[in-house]
């Protein structure tokens, strides 16, 4: 007969603190991997937002800047400038900042012509736009409605192309060209526009500045029985 087995083998044998302690510590290192696994997704996600949001608003505003210059008007108003012409169109360009008459879009308001300004405000880029009222100029820009086109922007570069010599210059009407070498609408026939600051960064933009219809004095000449706005 085989004698009984002491007690205390017949005891179940448990885990010793150095084995819960090692399991705690693995499970700890486990919830540490997890959970900077989850962060880095939330990462990765947050910037593919970004990104797309930032997509979005370029795609916005190329739309938007691509509508404003497509239908600028060349109406002219007289001058007091000696030298120059009796009468040019409101468009002033500089190399960081363009003023205009346009038309505005209709999801913009009410739409149609409006005094446009393109520029940069506090590390903005800003389109303000206010109703034309039949003046030939506009400068309280402050109390015109603003549209935010991209931020942060460090800096804004405007271009103006000139169709009689192909040649891009930093101002309009270019330096040293005579005026009667313009084109019949004294516009130029695009602006590029280059912005350093926005991520991902935009490339340079190309508008092509056509003048309305009713405006355009080119089609004004060779209209028989054309009507002036």
């Amino acid at each position: 007969m085989r004698p009984a087995a002491p007690r205390a083998a017949r005891r179940r044998r448990g885990f010793t603190l150095v084995e819960v302690l090692i399991a705690l510590t693995l499970l700890s290192l486990l919830m540490l991997v997890l959970t900077g696994a989850l962060r880095s997704m939330g990462e990765v996600e947050e910037r593919v937002d970004q990104r797309i949001a930032a997509a979005d608003d370029h795609r916005a505003a190329v739309q938007l800047l691509g509508d404003v210059l497509g239908l600028v008007s060349a109406r002219r108003f007289p001058l007091q400038n000696a030298g120059g012409p009796a009468e040019a169109p409101f468009f002033e360009a500089a190399a960081d900042s363009l003023s205009w008459i346009g038309v505005m879009p209709a999801r913009f308001g009410i739409g149609g012509r409006h005094y446009l300004h393109l520029g940069l405000e506090q590390g903005r880029l800003v389109l303000r736009y206010a109703p034309w009222t039949g003046a030939p100029g506009f400068a309280a820009w402050g109390q015109a409605q603003a549209q935010v086109l991209a931020a942060p922007v460090q800096t804004l570069s405007l271009r103006y192309l000139d169709p009689a010599t192909g040649q891009w210059s930093d101002a309009w009407p270019p330096p040293g060209v005579a005026f009667n070498a313009l084109p019949a609408t004294l516009l130029p026939e695009a602006v590029q526009i280059q912005v350093t600051g926005p991520e991902p960064a935009w490339p340079p933009l190309v508008a092509t500045v056509a003048a309305t219809r009713a405006s355009d004095p080119s089609i004004m000449a060779g209209s028989f029985g054309a009507a002036k706005r």
